[in-house]
């Protein structure tokens, strides 16, 4: 109340109003509820919509002089989302929460997303419970000529436990192998596409930050300047985006040695990702942070912003790999080696990295000496759990939630105890509501239903 009073008496002296909250669509909301009370003290105001992605002096002063018109359709769309999500949610949650007796602070919630991501963390756990591993053997073999190194028969795995002794037995006839064929191909590989909110918090997920923690660090730095809007679904960084002036601000950093690298190129070419959205850029560095500065899990989420910025301007990667098969007796065998002929953008992008393995230099017809010989049983493995950053790839996949709300669905899964740890496990009370929903009311359950209703 205290901000609907200071906008009434504000209403009173004023004339003109730019509205320059976040332009998404709860932003969108919240700008024209705050002018729908303005106007009610003042008929008179004139107003515009302010849109602006980093809060840097540049593109504030941009947005202010240049000002568009608000977009009562996007508000209105953020309007009936939150009538739907309010009826929906607090309707199901009563009702559960009522027949099963849970009530107070044991209620039992529900919602037209956080059910469907819960259905969803809830099969994979009834996969894992259900498999039944399957026994499978194979056979290996410790190789030497101009080094020592390791190959696997041709096979793959065997099932059938006799067939792979007799693989064993008759390599183990022999103490040689012939190399019968070296194939070497180059690859070439693309740099990273630019950072949404999605791809994202998968890359902060494998730096051990979780997604609603990401999320919280990626808004203060937004909110001092650091980097941009850390909400969007666009990989494609516009024409106006400035890449040159980032590279500047950016050169009073730590990463200066690693900027000039990148200005070496004939020609800086940012790579395209598979979204163009006009909403906001991709999430990208804006100005120069120091360490110092930073609390140390800020500055993972800083430098993974900008050594992301960096990737996506950097050349394309070179890898060469070798494919070597050998007959031992009348087995066939086989080895694959894999180098990094030119970095390129791993080199400014060390977390994805490739594992390297090297194999000496062989030629067709050379005879290689067999060191060992090995028959290891093993098992196959129940699909994995969901990570908070898989999950919430497969959340926008299926069309469950938006890029402003997924991380705080799951952690509200967490906060609900319908899940623990990371990847996730279903909680006993998290199992039990979704066989409930299942059994009585499927629908809530299916990620087929939000995501229309999100369409609509």
């Amino acid at each position: 109340m205290a901000i609907v009073a200071a906008l009434r008496k504000l209403a009173k002296s004023a004339n003109r109003v730019l509205i320059a909250t976040d332009y998404d669509r709860e932003g969108e909301l919240i700008g024209v509820e705050a002018l729908d009370i303005l106007k009610g003290t003042n008929k008179k105001l004139t107003f515009k919509r302010a849109q602006f992605s980093a809060l840097t002096p540049k593109e504030v002063k941009t947005a202010f002089e240049t000002p568009t018109a608000i977009d009562y359709k996007l508000a209105k769309s953020g309007e009936s989302r939150q009538a739907v999500d309010l009826a929906w949610g607090v309707v199901l949650t009563r009702y559960l929460s009522m027949t099963s007796g849970q009530v107070g602070q044991d209620f039992l919630s529900v919602g037209r997303v956080q059910s469907p991501t819960l259905a969803i963390i809830v099969d994979r756990e009834r996969q894992i419970d259900a498999f039944h591993p399957k026994s499978y053997w194979v056979v290996t073999a410790q190789l030497e000529g101009g080094g020592r190194f390791d190959a696997d028969h041709a096979h793959g795995r065997f099932f059938v436990e006799a067939e792979a002794e007799k693989a064993y037995a008759a390599a183990s006839a022999v103490q040689v192998g012939n190399v019968t064929s070296v194939v070497a191909k180059t690859r070439t590989d693309k740099p990273v596409p630019p950072f949404n909110t999605t791809s994202f918090l998968q890359a902060v997920g494998r730096i051990g930050i979780s997604a609603s923690a990401a999320m919280n660090m990626a808004e203060s730095l937004y909110m001092r300047g650091f980097i941009s809007y850390p909400r969007t679904d666009n990989t494609v960084y516009p024409p106006s985006l400035g890449i040159g002036e980032i590279l500047d601000n950016l050169k009073k950093s730590e990463f200066k040695p690693l900027i000039l690298e990148i200005e070496e190129q004939e020609k800086i070419v940012p790579v395209k990702g598979p979204k163009t959205a006009t909403d906001h850029p991709p999430i990208h560095p804006v100005e120069a942070a120091d360490r110092a500065a930073l609390k140390p899990d800020e500055w993972k989420v800083y430098e993974l912003v900008v050594r992301r910025f960096l990737a996506t301007l950097a050349p394309e990667a070179k890898t060469e790999t070798l494919t070597v098969k050998v007959d031992i007796g009348a087995e066939p065998f086989q080895a694959k080696g894999t180098r990094v002929v030119e970095a390129g953008w791993r080199h400014f992008y060390p977390y994805l990295e490739i594992k390297e393995t090297i194999l000496p230099k062989m030629k067709v017809g050379e005879e290689l000496k067999v060191n060992r010989l090995d028959k290891a049983k093993k098992e196959t493995l129940p699909p994995p759990r969901w990570s908070q950053g898989s999950l919430i790839t497969e959340m926008e996949r299926l069309g469950l939630g938006t890029k402003a709300t997924r991380h705080t669905i799951v952690q509200k899964l967490y906060d609900r105890s319908y899940i623990i740890s990371n990847p996730a496990v279903p909680t006993e009370v998290g199992k039990i509501v979704i066989d409930a929903l299942e059994r009585h009311a499927a629908i809530i359950t299916r990620p087929e239903m939000t995501a229309q209703l999100e369409k609509d």
